[in-house]
């Protein structure tokens, strides 16, 4: 469900969903369903009571119309430039906000989702390592996705499974993270060893989060993944590792948000991929990388600045 102008986290979008089939879709985008003053409209075509609760939306509200290829000539025939969706699903629905929706002006950053053109690349220890040094200026909550408890294991954290969410994610709440959160000073991990969460539950997590944190850092799946791609449309900042090899290349083709994505280039001196330019290079330092299996330590080395460095910069995003 990918639209490169979706607003993020902190910012939902207002939408008037008339259609009970929609509401799924709505949830997984990120809208905030509203009565009043909304600035989208979600229309059912093939539901009279949502037609008629459309027809109350001020005419000046953008509308997203869904139905079937018999509405698309009924849309056509009116004329009104009203995008039309084949189905009720989210990855349908999502890349036609984009094109009715006005983008917003970037805020400071409060949700930052870390992913991998493929997996084995370093995203873990990046985001432990990065969230472990904004920890010590701000409050940070880290959301580990990946099922793995690859970030608990680095940490030295024992969170609790997603399994004991998994069915809150329609009213999930900051004091419901905080059961199953493992802290250590500012910084707290969610998400422990189990079944990865689904992209509902991953996209409600990084809200209630934003709640109770100054910044939210998202451990999230490679990139081909569906909670990557939903927690990275919504994110305020998404940082991609990828290498010069064939998986990462082909990964990194097609459209991106390039004002909200870094590329780090991870073992390999790049200034650009698959013409993406390259923020940073994260050196080859397997020396750093043993040193810190001992135990929770913060990498140091060359790889250790390079941690120090993104820190830095997110820092500034942070303010």
């Amino acid at each position: 469900a990918r639209a490169d102008t979706d607003p993020p986290l902190d910012a939902m979008t207002r939408a008037a969903v008339c259609g009970a089939a929609l509401s799924a879709a709505a949830a997984v985008l990120g809208l905030e369903a509203v009565e009043e003053r909304p600035e989208l409209a979600l229309v059912d075509l093939d539901d009279p009571d949502a037609i008629a609760r459309a027809a109350l939306v001020p005419a000046d509200v953008p509308r997203i119309a869904v139905g079937g290829p018999e509405r698309e000539l009924m849309v056509r025939a009116l004329g009104s430039g009203v995008p039309l969706s084949p189905s009720v699903d989210a990855a349908a629905i999502g890349p036609l906000i984009a094109t009715v929706v006005p983008a917003r002006a970037r805020g400071r950053t409060r949700v930052v989702v870390i992913t991998g053109a493929r997996g084995g690349i370093g995203r873990t220890l990046l985001a432990t390592g990065i969230a472990s040094r904004l920890a010590v200026r701000a409050s940070v909550v880290l959301l580990d996705v990946t099922g793995s408890g690859a970030a608990g294991w680095w940490l030295g954290l024992a969170p609790g499974p997603w399994s004991d969410l998994e069915g809150l994610a329609d009213e999930l709440s900051a004091e419901h993270l905080g059961i199953v959160a493992a802290q250590r000073d500012r910084l707290r991990l969610v998400g422990g060893m189990s079944a990865m969460p689904s992209v509902a539950l991953a996209l409600a997590a990084a809200r209630a989060a934003s709640a109770i944190a100054d910044l939210v850092i998202v451990d999230a799946p490679p990139l081909f993944d569906e909670r990557a791609r939903a927690l990275s449309d919504s994110a305020d900042r998404v940082l991609v590792i990828a290498g010069d090899d064939a998986a990462s290349l082909n990964a990194l083709e097609g459209p991106s948000d390039e004002q909200r994505t870094w590329v780090l280039a991870s073992r390999c001196p790049a200034r650009s991929l698959t013409g993406r330019s390259v923020m940073r290079e994260l050196p080859d330092d397997p020396a750093s990388v043993r040193s810190a299996r001992h135990g929770p330590s913060a990498v140091g080395g060359a790889l250790g600045r390079a941690y120090d460095d993104l820190a830095e910069l997110l820092a500034i995003d942070i303010a």
